[in-house]
């Protein structure tokens, strides 16, 4: 039996917190002067440049954020991690599944999205690059970005698929599939947060749509948020050197 006050509790809750977690960096870059003060105090240390090391600062703070909510949430609801933190032994074929469908439907989505709106063309890819968490990745060194990057994915799999999904699905009695919709609804909501141009906005539901049904489908099907993170982590490396070679292609085009 579907416990619907719980779940107006803990939808309320995942909410605030989730408008919290993507508005928090806005709040620290532009508004805190402490961050910019260990900026300083930082690059006083290493060799990294201000921009460099301003992304690795927000970068930390974006995870620690989302893990304290998925701690705070799991506490409160009683899921612990070990419920649906764990490997199987078939996941690497699941991983290999979900990579090939995430890719694939956020391309479909992506694709019909931009004739939807009118807007077409490599050019259009530049865009997409100006969304401010992506406009940091940009700035580290290129050598770490895939981390950087896989990393953040991991984050919001393990909050979004893990907690939010598992805490519907088996603390809350919500339907599987209802909960693999409300948990993507709120992936999405957390992910426009920063978004300003119709473009920027069917790129990156395209692809919240994608990660949130096949690693909601993982996650059902195996019990396990594992697979969904590997899967998540590889989609944005794959959409970055994605957004990297188009954006290149739309300068060079630019150039002709």
């Amino acid at each position: 039996m579907i416990h619907w006050s719980r779940v107006g509790t803990f939808l309320l809750c995942s909410a605030i917190g989730i408008v919290l977690w993507g508005r928090v960096l806005w709040l620290c870059d532009e508004k805190l002067s402490t961050i910019r003060q260990l900026v300083f105090f930082a690059m006083g240390r290493t060799r990294l440049q201000m921009g460099e090391m301003r992304s690795l600062i927000l970068s930390a703070i974006y995870y620690a954020v989302g893990l304290l909510l998925a701690l705070l949430l799991t506490t409160a609801f009683g899921l612990p991690p070990s419920q649906f933190v764990f490997v199987k032994v078939n996941d690497l074929f699941y991983v290999v599944l979900g990579i090939i469908g995430e890719i694939s439907l956020a391309t479909l989505l992506v694709q019909i999205g931009a004739i939807a709106i009118g807007e077409r063309g490599p050019q259009r890819f530049a865009e997409v690059s100006k969304i401010p968490w992506i406009k940091g990745l940009r700035a580290l060194p290129p050598q770490i970005v895939p981390l950087v990057a896989a990393l953040a994915g991991a984050v919001e799999e393990f909050f979004f698929r893990g907690v939010v999904l598992g805490i519907l699905a088996w603390k809350l009695y919500v339907p599987p599939p209802l909960a693999i919709v409300i948990a993507g609804g709120l992936f999405c909501v957390q992910q426009l947060l920063q978004i300003r141009t119709p473009f920027q906005a069917v790129v990156i539901l395209s692809g919240c749509i994608s990660i949130s049904i096949v690693g909601g489908l993982l996650v059902v099907i195996q019990g396990s948020v594992v697979p969904a993170i590997l899967c998540h982590a590889s989609f944005v490396v794959f959409f970055m050197a994605q957004n990297s070679q188009r954006r290149q292609q739309a300068g060079a085009a630019a150039g002709q």
